[in-house]
């Protein structure tokens, strides 16, 4: 039997189906009025735009306080995208079958609502020995339900073999593990680091040999004119800070990794690529 995460998402807030996808899907301008949890506030009457006019966003600090100011938004909005994304999520794991091997230790990073691994988790055999880190910002209502959904769903299935840690971004701290990484995935996540250059050098030194790095680093146009056209183009804060440091970012993968997939960064921007440690 397969579990849903959408099922989940709909226990935690208390929340038909249909109201969890009405607060989910995505459009422009929209107020959704989000529930609160038992580890968050309601958010109501705002944009996205008016979370992150809340304060200047200038200091890391007022960065990473934007994804607790939102409360559940990105908690029901990506349990809502990645519901047409659970073949290409199991594709990925395909793709790097040579690091899935008894003991591999996963880590979701920037998880949000750990879609990738909540779909591993439900086709895996019961007996699977794993490890999965979720990280992502401390505090963040994502995280909180990533790692709730993530446990509910090891017990729900009777997987014995597999432990969920949390591990946090904290404002003045990169996350360290208990044990080295064997398979890495960082999804459109990169655009909104401060320091994508730092973020990729922690977890390189963290990493076993030959480890996988699954990653895309979204590059938007300059000219955001067709975006007005888009009905469902929704804001998202992207930082001028990772924008700049773009090129140096994939010349440290360079110098450190091979590319095993065929999408370059110059050819193809946008694409996720799979890389493997030298």
């Amino acid at each position: 039997m397969k579990f849903n995460q959408l099922d989940y998402i709909c226990e935690y807030y208390n929340v038909s189906k249909e109201e969890a996808i009405k607060l989910g899907t995505r459009s422009r301008g929209r107020k959704p009025n989000l529930p609160g949890s038992k580890t968050c506030k309601p958010v109501s009457e705002m944009t996205m735009e008016d979370i992150w006019d809340l304060k200047k966003r200038k200091s890391k600090k007022d960065i990473y306080d934007f994804y607790i100011d939102q409360g559940a938004w990105s908690t029901f909005r990506q349990v809502i995208r990645h519901q047409t994304f659970k073949n290409y999520h199991i594709s990925i794991f395909s793709a790097v079958e040579s690091a899935m091997k008894a003991g591999v230790h996963i880590c979701e990073y920037g998880c949000g609502v750990a879609p990738f691994s909540f779909s591993l988790a439900n086709v895996i055999g019961k007996k699977a020995d794993l490890d999965i880190s979720l990280t992502d910002i401390e505090g963040c209502e994502h995280l909180n339900f990533a790692n709730w959904s993530l446990n509910k769903l090891k017990e729900d299935r009777g997987l014995e073999e597999i432990n969920i840690y949390s591990k946090p971004v904290k404002v003045n701290k990169l996350p360290t593990y208990d044990k080295k990484l064997d398979l890495v995935i960082i999804f459109e996540v990169l655009e909104h680091v401060p320091s994508p250059v730092a973020t990729l050098t922690n977890l390189i030194e963290q990493m076993s040999p030959s480890a996988f790095i699954v990653e895309n680093f979204i590059k938007h146009d300059d000219d955001h004119d067709h975006e007005e056209e888009d009905e469902n183009y929704e804001n998202s804060p992207d930082l001028s800070t990772a924008a700049a440091e773009r090129e140096e970012y994939y010349n440290l993968l360079k110098s450190n990794f091979i590319l095993k997939s065929q999408n370059s960064p110059f050819m193809d921007p946008n694409g996720t690529r799979i890389w493997q440690l030298r």
